[in-house]
């Protein structure tokens, strides 16, 4: 491949795992900053600015190979595929090690991802699916679900205040406990799952 070539797959994997970096470590440099502003709480300043910095990366990557190559070439896309794919294996492998439940239930969400996505499949629909698979409407998804395990079925604004609890005791437990569940959901999960979004936005 040639160096424009492979900047062009650089380019969106450093971007994601720096989307990812953002992800883990601004929610709590931006904390106080949320506070001051607005009239949250800090833990809810903390989640809030998850949630952006989140979203804010669905708009950052996707496009940025056309940056240094113009129009994303077939080779590209299908070269960045196979880096995610192997990404993914590698990172199911070992997060199944340390914890099987999460490692399955990443499995059952990004690996139809990997599967079906390419540049060339309907953009509304496959966009759409990618983002309910998303590691974020998983954790939603699984709040909802584990309630109707618990038979206490939830309404969607209490499932959505649940939700948020649970993104801001994953950051507390790290915080104070050094648990690893959200630096490998910020720094390793979304930034896989970022990939394959790119992909999708590949032409």
């Amino acid at each position: 491949m040639s160096s424009p070539g492979v900047l062009s797959v650089l380019t969106p994997l450093v971007i994601s795992h720096l989307t990812g970096v953002a992800l883990y470590t601004l929610p709590i440099q931006f904390q106080e900053i949320a506070v001051e502003h607005f009239p949250v709480s800090e833990t809810e300043a903390v989640v809030l600015t998850a949630i952006a910095v989140y979203t804010a990366g669905l708009a950052l990557p996707h496009n940025t190979h056309r940056l240094l190559t113009g129009r994303g070439t077939e080779h590209g896309w299908k070269v960045l595929k196979l880096v995610a794919v192997l990404y993914l294996a590698v990172l199911l492998g070992c997060t199944a090690l340390i914890n099987f439940s999460l490692g399955f239930i990443l499995a059952l969400t990004l690996v139809p991802v990997a599967a079906f996505v390419t540049p060339d499949v309907p953009k509304a629909l496959s966009a759409f699916i990618l983002v309910i698979l998303s590691p974020a409407c998983t954790l939603l998804f699984s709040v909802f679900f584990f309630q109707e395990l618990q038979e206490m079925p939830v309404s969607f604004l209490d499932g959505w205040m649940l939700f948020l609890s649970v993104i801001s005791q994953g950051i507390l437990d790290h915080a104070l406990y050094g648990s690893l569940v959200y630096p490998l959901v910020a720094l390793l999960v979304y930034p896989c799952w970022l990939l394959f979004w790119n992909i999708l936005f590949w032409k």
